[in-house]
């Protein structure tokens, strides 16, 4: 079975991927489509989730290799990255911070548990990162990973067009708030935009995982 899942999968992929390329929109984001496939699929076959988790962490063995492969577009967009340097870390911690207070507000404001609060407040890290400071936190892991990667794809889906709704064209500018709000999600949503968007979408998500692993533990008790 467990081959047979990762067959679909793949395939599921490459479905979602050909039709990603065909109509374009947010509701045809590649994660989100496969995602949705997935689940109905394992719906129709009556199949409970652990019978497609050693499928899950087969494919999951490729996600080490694939972050690494972004440092390909890190390296050959390096001259340009260092020359826009400054100005891209000030809005990298900008947006870091920005991301985490405003998410956290609502939260208090909609009246959500402090368990959910820290799982916004992680939101915008990796989901391995997020686990590891949600669990620093208090929070519960499991929580916040499902929150860091539902906000992922709904930054991957709607972030290019609230983008395109403000006018920002950059391709470097996109690159670097799709990486802040949605980490790996955004940052490959981004390279499918434009090689720098790409890279400077990867410098985003792993520089804004170190602000924020370095800032929550003092920012989040002034919030809460």
């Amino acid at each position: 079975m467990t081959l047979f899942w990762v067959l679909v999968t793949i395939g599921v992929y490459l479905v979602s991927r050909k039709l990603s390329f065909k109509w374009a929109s947010p509701f045809t984001n590649v994660v989100f489509l496969s995602t949705t496939f997935l689940i109905v699929m394992l719906l129709l076959f009556e199949q409970p989730y652990d019978v497609y988790e050693p499928a899950k962490d087969l494919i999951t063995i490729l996600l080490g290799p694939a972050t690494v492969a972004l440092g390909l577009p890190l390296y050959r967009n390096l001259p340009t990255l260092l020359a826009r340097a400054q100005r891209a870390i000030s809005a990298i911690v900008a947006g870091t911070v920005s991301t985490i207070v405003v998410a956290v507000l609502i939260g208090t404001a909609l009246k959500l548990t402090d368990q959910v609060l820290i799982g916004l407040a992680v939101k915008s890290v990796t989901a391995p990162i997020a686990l590891e400071l949600a669990k620093q936190l208090q929070g519960d892991a499991a929580l916040a990973a499902s929150i860091t990667v539902a906000c992922g794809i709904l930054g991957a889906m709607f972030g290019p067009l609230m983008l395109s709704l403000f006018k920002v064209t950059d391709p470097f500018t996109r690159g670097l708030a799709l990486g802040t709000i949605s980490h790996g999600i955004g940052t490959a949503q981004a390279a499918t935009e434009h090689p720098l968007s790409g890279a400077t979408g990867g410098a985003a998500m792993g520089l804004s995982a170190i602000f924020t692993s370095f800032l929550l533990p003092f920012l989040l008790p002034l919030l809460f």
